[in-house]
């Protein structure tokens, strides 16, 4: 589905391949940024803090061999000292994971949240960067602004319905 939805993902992601060994690890998907970054993204299903260990292996593996870049992915125009940046995409990250990127600070992949609801035009893809520090989507992110932009009467009852979810989340914590 990220492959697929590269653009939304960050505009002007060039997908370069899928399943890309990193060591002992591997990265799900690797991307060329606009500025010729590598970048490595990690999926999961709910992104625990082996999501984010193999997230930051996978990136410090490629920075120590940046030399391969140009080998493995030969038509992308990479910038060989560049570092590469970590992403990692799950439907919901847990609270180890949160805690861990707020630990890990500026050096910490980057979190998309991400979903596919049905609308009545099909099936519709949402990605949501996070805030670790809060564990919320921040305010002024480009998905919150393209759906305020074009408010339906589902996006209100999509998002009551998340804002109970989050409570129960919440709640959930302390049983």
């Amino acid at each position: 589905m990220l492959a697929e939805c590269a653009a939304r993902l960050e505009p002007g992601l060039v997908p370069l391949q899928r399943g890309v060994a990193a060591g002992e690890v591997t990265v799900d998907l690797a991307f060329a940024d606009t500025s010729g970054r590598l970048v490595l993204v990690t999926c999961d299903v709910v992104a625990g803090p082996e999501a984010v260990l193999r997230a930051v292996e996978g990136a410090a593996w490629w920075a120590e061999h940046a030399g391969l870049r140009s080998r493995v992915f030969p038509g992308a125009a990479l910038e060989r000292e560049a570092p590469p940046r970590a992403l990692i995409a799950a439907s919901r990250f847990s609270d180890r994971a949160l805690r861990l990127l707020r630990a890990l600070g500026p050096s910490a992949p980057e979190a998309v949240e991400c979903g596919l609801f049905e609308d009545a035009d099909g099936p519709v893809v949402g990605l949501d960067r996070l805030d670790p520090a809060s564990g919320r989507v921040p305010a002024h992110s480009p998905s919150a602004d393209a759906t305020a932009e074009t408010p339906r009467p589902e996006a209100r009852r999509a998002a009551v319905l998340i804002e109970r979810l989050e409570r129960l989340r919440f709640s959930e914590g302390f049983r």
